[in-house]
């Protein structure tokens, strides 16, 4: 229920601080446990997109991370209103010690958090916990082709639970209140209050129990802002508090043959029995990335790009077009997804045309296909894939990166409209994250021709791949390491139950806790902490 931030002697039992798909499924977990509580979003039911700016944040490297602008969603419901709705949990290599990934030390393990798989199915919506499907084939030389990502049937996942929220009477939706400051006891060891901005007015939040899942840049800037008034807090000034920042690489640098053994349905996405959408990746066992000192890396079969008219197809030129024009691109999807899929220009708009004119009206049967699938049946598809007569397709990577403390998020002295210090933000791509996904590349060529699938060509000459992978590494959604987890307070922000060290009523559920980024995109492993903060805290 939508509640009214005006009285400010009371003490909350509970307060959760964002209603991204993390915050969301706190509070319904919550609800769920039989408790009341206040929910802090610094938006409104809708996306208004004024309160943009609040987010712009200085970008060191723009080239490799995007504005702030796209990756935060100041409304109900977050990111769910941008994202694009893809599920996958951690590896259990991502909870092994490696000795050549270093500062990568998990304080619990894969066990302790998969129990929770299940519960973060439900909220995401994205059917079953098992990412796992038998491959026709058994396969060798390290090559894994079973893995699966699924896709929430719902991507804008706060249509889905606005109604829950907002008609609950355990939960407490304050709207439009943005938290600018955390008011620490003197000896800081206790969160006092919550300084909020509500309707240009400032209101004080007392409660017991606080949880920030806000994202994992606005929350490290909160809290750094928070440090510059008790800066003995959180680690201490230049300790780990916004340091060790992660993301992912992805990109493509290489095109996949496939033999004609390779069924199309094993690239494209199919429907499991409960009606959510899920793909196979490929990827490498742990024990072939061990050996090869590799870091975690997953691939799939991808479109050309629609922006490049030499792939000749009737329906990629059409949606291209469509997606250049701004007033209905901007309908179509997300558009940090648009800005990717136009390019760099719009010179080549008479060879779209001219691919349009050619491939009509036997293109057109496609192109049905693909608008059916994506805005007429329920759920709808996540993405497409065109089939290739020829079994060539573009190769998409998701890479890991390494936590180096370096990488980071800052705070400057400019400030936002509520007065809060705007981020800056430094991500580095080290030389080893670049050279794993090359490396990666070649044993996946080598196992793919191993077994007969296929063979890999790459789009540029090697002496180029450096950089292309480089300045093809655009990340900003997945926000992983400022605020990470582990036992000591000195090397980690949180514990192992998520706790701010030394601070005891304060907690952060976001993926920045994660001490390592993984392959995997971090919302759904982000939800499964969340539900298992919200047992220990019910507990």
């Amino acid at each position: 229920m939508i509640y009214p931030l005006s009285v400010e002697d009371q003490v909350w039992d509970l307060c959760v601080v964002g209603t991204g798909p993390v915050g969301m499924a706190l509070a319904m977990e919550f609800e769920r446990l039989g408790r009341d509580v206040l929910v802090l979003e610094s938006g409104g039911t809708e996306i208004n997109p004024a309160l943009a700016e609040a987010s712009h944040a200085e970008i060191v490297s723009p080239q490799n991370h995007c504005p702030m602008e796209l990756a935060v969603c100041r409304a109900l419901g977050g990111t769910s209103w941008t994202w694009g709705g893809r599920c996958v949990p951690y590896d259990d290599i991502d909870w092994m010690p490696r000795d050549y990934v270093a500062d990568a030390h998990w304080p619990i393990g894969h066990d302790e958090i998969r129990s929770w798989y299940k519960g973060a199915s439900e909220y995401m919506l994205c059917g079953s916990a098992s990412f796992a499907l038998p491959y026709k084939q058994e396969l060798t030389h390290g090559l894994r082709f079973d893995c699966l990502e699924r896709w929430s049937s719902e991507q804008k996942l706060i249509l889905h639970h606005r109604p829950r929220l907002l008609g609950s009477e355990r939960i407490k939706l304050s709207l439009n209140s943005t938290v600018t400051n955390l008011n620490l006891s003197a000896d800081e060891q206790r969160l006092e209050s919550l300084t909020v901005s509500v309707a240009g007015a400032t209101r004080t939040v007392r409660a017991r129990q606080i949880v920030l899942a806000m994202g994992g840049v606005e929350t490290t800037r909160l809290m750094l802002h928070a440090q510059q008034s008790w800066p003995r807090s959180f680690g201490g000034v230049g300790g780990p508090l916004g340091h060790y920042y992660m993301g992912h690489l992805s990109g493509k640098i290489a095109r996949i043959h496939f033999n004609k053994s390779v069924d199309f349905e094993d690239l494209d996405f199919t429907r499991d029995p409960s009606g959510s959408y899920r793909r196979r990746r490929l990827t490498l066992t742990a024990e072939t990335q061990l050996k090869h000192n590799l870091l975690n890396t997953a691939f799939w079969a991808d479109n050309p790009r629609f922006y490049d008219p030499s792939h000749r197809s009737f329906a990629l030129s059409s949606i291209y077009l469509a997606l250049a024009f701004r007033p209905i691109g901007k309908r179509l999807t997300s558009e940090a997804i648009r800005q990717e899929q136009i390019g760099p220009g719009s010179d080549s708009l008479a060879a779209h045309f001219r691919n349009v004119i050619l491939g009509a009206p036997r293109g057109a049967k496609d192109l049905y296909k693909i608008l059916r699938d994506r805005f007429l049946i329920k759920p709808k598809k996540p993405l497409f894939l065109v089939p290739h007569p020829d079994g060539q397709y573009l190769l998409t990577y998701h890479a890991e990166q390494i936590p180096d403390f370096e990488s980071r998020i800052g705070i400057g002295r400019e400030v936002d409209s509520f007065g809060v210090p705007r981020a800056v933000i430094d991500r580095h791509l080290s030389q080893q994250d670049i050279q794993s996904v090359i490396d990666s590349h070649d044993v996946l060529d080598e196992a793919l021709q191993s077994n007969g699938l296929g063979r890999l060509e790459y789009l540029y000459a090697r002496e180029a791949l450096p950089e292309q992978v480089r300045t093809g590494s655009v990340d900003g959604f997945h926000q992983v390491g400022t605020t990470r987890m582990g036992v000591d307070p000195a090397r980690s922000v949180v514990d192992l139950n998520l706790k701010v060290h030394g601070v005891e009523n304060l907690y952060v559920a976001s993926s920045s806790v994660f001490p390592t980024s993984g392959q995997a995109n971090s919302t759904y492993l982000a939800v499964a902490f969340a539900l298992r903060l919200a047992d220990r805290l019910n507990a």
